[in-house]
Order: structure tokens, then C-alpha cells, then sequence
């Protein structure tokens, strides 16, 4: 159900003043649940925002060509949870739901303010641009093809909350390819984790969400001014050394 404002917003959704447009005029949406049928999604035309939960289940028959023309860039935030359960032909959520900035799970499902369960062609989330779940843990359990999921640190994603995510039975790590972009067309790199293998062996894990779309946001960011500290010391010292 949308509940309309007056306006419509020009430009692009990554531009400054469109977004802050959309924010203040677009349609907020009460919840929204999508089953049964691909024209459901309809529901979600222009939804800025979601104040509740958003569910989207129970498609035994939908193919995975119908799902390539759906988008909802517009969508940005849910207020409750995202859940997303046994929906047939779905293989990612890249371009649906591609500026989905923020899950804040003022209201849980069962603890988790996202959930993936069962779904069957899923093989990698997709969402880029999720920064943060305020509130509530990650389940993401039984989905057969579902890889990229130890390439996302999910504790940057949960703003270092310490929670009980459960994420079990999808595709094994080892089938997985899971390579990560080696450089974004900004030029820059995708950011790192370090990784303890079960024989106490350490590797950087490069961070990203699919082939082509690496994990950011602001505990990145944050980030950002430390290491530019660290290199100017590191440049200050070299210099010193030379002029010694």
C-alpha cells in the first residue's frame, strides 16, 4: 500500500538533490508482501521507503526471464525486515533492489531483520549499496546455489553489533567461484578482510557482493582517514630516512 506525496523528482537516484527530492515527496509504503505472482511487484512502483516489512514468497512457477526487467531503484529503506522465501527463477537482487541502503529492523522476524530461506535459483544477494542493519541478525539458510556470501563482512553491515547470524546450507564454499572485481570503475580496490583458515593459515579475503560489485559503506569509509594517516607517517618516515 503507498501512501502518496506530491512531487515527481528529476535526475538521476545517485544525484544529491534527487535523492534528498525523493526522501521528502515520494511514496512511503506501508507493508508489502509479494506472493504467488511476478505482477505483485507492482505494489512496489515507486516506493522510496517502506515503513514495515517487506516479503517477497511462495512463487513456484516464475522463470527466471521474468525477473530480469524488474527494478525498483527508488527503494532506499525498510523500516522492519526483508524476507525472501522459496521464489523460483530469482537468481539476484543486484537489480532489483539496487540503491537499498538501509535495513532497520524497528520490528524482526523471529530475531532476524533479513532472511533468506529456500530460495532455489538464488546464487548471489546482490545488494551493493546495503550499508547497514540497525537492528535484528542475518539468517540465510537452504539456498542450493547461492555462493558470494564469505565474501561480505557482515559485521561492517551490522555496524559491529555482536549478533547470531545463521547461515548454513547454501552452496558450498568450494563449488563457489567468488571472485571478486579487482578494481571498480572508480579505479578504486575492494576493501579486505583477514581470514583464519581451520589450520590457523591467515589471507586477506578481498570484500564484494558479486563479480562485479564490491562491499562498501561507511565502516569502509570510516576507514579511509586512518590509512591516509598511516601513509602519511609511512611517507614522513621515508623522507626523514633520505634527509638523515
Amino acid at each position: 500500500m503507498n501512501v502518496y506525496r506530491f512531487s515527481l523528482c528529476g535526475g538521476g537516484v545517485n544525484d544529491v538533490t534527487t535523492v534528498v527530492c525523493m526522501l521528502l515527496v515520494s511514496p512511503v509504503c506501508t507493508d508489502v508482501d509479494i506472493r504467488n505472482a511476478i505482477s505483485e511487484f507492482n505494489t512496489l512502483e515507486n516506493c522510496t521507503v517502506i515503513e514495515g516489512h517487506l516479503q517477497i514468497l511462495l512463487m513456484d512457477y516464475t522463470q527466471p526471464g521474468e525477473f530480469e526487467q524488474l527494478s525498483f531503484p527508488h527503494l532506499r529503506e525498510i523500516s522492519d525486515y526483508l524476507l525472501l522465501y522459496r521464489v523460483y527463477g530469482m537468481q539476484t537482487l543486484s537489480h532489483i533492489f539496487p540503491n537499498l541502503v538501509t535495513i532497520r529492523g524497528q520490528r524482526l522476524f523471529f530475531n532476524y531483520a533479513l532472511v533468506v530461506f529456500e530460495m532455489p535459483d538464488l546464487e548471489n544477494l546482490g545488494l551493493w549499496n546495503l550499508r547497514q542493519i540497525v537492528r535484528g541478525a542475518v539468517r540465510i539458510e537452504r539456498n542450493p546455489r547461492l555462493c558470494y556470501i564469505d565474501t561480505i563482512d557482515w559485521s561492517a553491515v551490522l555496524s559491529d553489533r555482536k549478533v547470531d547470524n545463521f547461515i548454513v546450507q547454501n552452496r558450498d564454499s568450494y563449488e563457489c567461484v567468488n571472485v571478486c572485481p579487482r578494481q571498480e570503475p572508480s579505479g578504486s580496490y575492494c576493501p579486505t578482510m583477514v581470514v583464519t583458515l581451520d589450520d590457523g593459515e591467515k589471507f586477506s579475503q578481498p570484500l564484494c557482493w558479486k563479480s562485479d560489485k564490491c562491499q562498501s559503506g561507511e565502516f569502509f569509509q570510516s576507514l579511509l582517514p586512518i590509512l591516509a594517516l598511516m601513509l602519511l607517517i609511512m611517507a614522513a618516515e621515508w623522507s626523514l630516512s633520505v634527509i638523515i
